[in-house]
């Protein structure tokens, strides 16, 4: 009788237990089979030598937002911080960026003010925090903001050809935002916005005339991995996918894990289909500001703008590993 009891424990235990495991596996979010996660070598970095950020013939700070490389320079997002009220600015650096001795240069070629002016009545405060922001071949889209989580944003659209040829940033489009968006990207294709809030928390798809689309939770804007945890600080549309720099939020991460990823999205899906993990360094994560695509590359610039400024670059092919594969395999190279 005893034995005949143990062996009932032992079959109600067994049963509990994988049911328990069962249950683990159900609620444990996994990604696609057709990920592939790649770790990108330090050495792979070019490193392209800025100017050092002086206004009025003074030294100044400002805390660096985003990034485009262009056939015609250099642009760049920041908000200055050495003055008060604190500034949303743009800045051009006229250059041939696939010469690497650019950083002969000493000074920015065009600084631009593009603080919007506070609208007490519509509960607008200062908005001096510009964003991450792309271009449409034909306009730059900038997100300004205020400088907290719950702030407002309008979004921006300035002509290259007047920034370029004529020196004036004369905004031809505005679009209200009722949250802090820190990044966009943009699909003239697609006629759609792609923002992301403060940390990712929220993401938006609007229309080029400023339409909402839709609006997603985190957890919701990725398909294949409810568990999303990058925090965009840039991104990118190219060819038919969202490229998203950013910072790995997981709580889940050991602390001494690289942080900081680049993300491979494929618009249509909302599937994460690569992801690339970069180096840790010594004075901060390498995606926690600017990114920019040009050359097939992506370039970064993780650093404020102070008197000593470094841009990094790498192949966009270490990101694209798996998709060179397949158009291999689909040609029979």
């Amino acid at each position: 009788m005893q034995l005949l009891a143990q062996k009932l424990f032992f079959c109600v235990a067994t049963f509990a237990i994988l049911n328990q495991s069962k249950a683990e596996e159900v609620s444990k979010p996994k990604l696609s089979s057709t990920l592939q996660v790649s770790q990108l070598d330090a050495s792979k970095f070019s490193i392209l030598t800025l100017p050092p950020l002086r206004i009025d013939g003074k030294t100044a700070k400002a805390h660096t937002q985003g990034l485009l490389v262009h056939k015609n320079g250099i642009f760049v997002t920041a908000r200055r911080d050495d003055i008060k009220p604190r500034r949303a600015l743009l800045l051009w650096l006229k250059c041939n960026p696939l010469n690497n001795r650019s950083g002969r240069i000493m000074s920015w070629t065009k600084i631009w003010d593009i603080t919007p002016n506070p609208n007490l009545e519509n509960g607008f405060n200062i908005l001096d925090h510009p964003g991450g922001f792309d271009f449409d071949r034909k306009h730059i889209w900038i997100p300004i903001s205020e400088s907290h989580r719950k702030g407002k944003t309008i979004i921006r659209k300035f002509s290259v050809h007047s920034l370029i040829n004529e020196g004036k940033a004369k905004h031809t489009q505005s679009i209200i935002i009722d949250d802090h968006i820190g990044a966009i990207a943009i699909s003239r294709s697609l006629n759609r916005i792609f923002c992301a809030n403060w940390d990712t928390l929220h993401s938006y798809e609007l229309s080029l005339e400023g339409k909402l689309i839709k609006r997603f939770q985190r957890n919701e804007f990725i398909s294949n991995y409810k568990n999303w945890s990058n925090a965009v600080q840039d991104w990118k549309v190219h060819q038919g996918f969202l490229i998203a720099s950013g910072i790995d939020k997981s709580l889940k991460l050991p602390s001494n894990h690289p942080r900081s990823l680049i993300q491979l999205i494929d618009i249509k899906s909302r599937n994460i289909i690569e992801e690339l993990r970069l180096p840790r360094r010594t004075s901060g994560n390498f995606t926690r500001e600017g990114m920019a695509l040009y050359d097939e590359c992506i370039w970064l610039l993780p650093d404020d703008l102070t008197e000593e400024n470094k841009l990094y670059k790498f192949p966009l092919a270490d990101l694209k590993k798996n998709e060179a594969q397949k158009e291999k395999l689909a040609t029979g190279q």
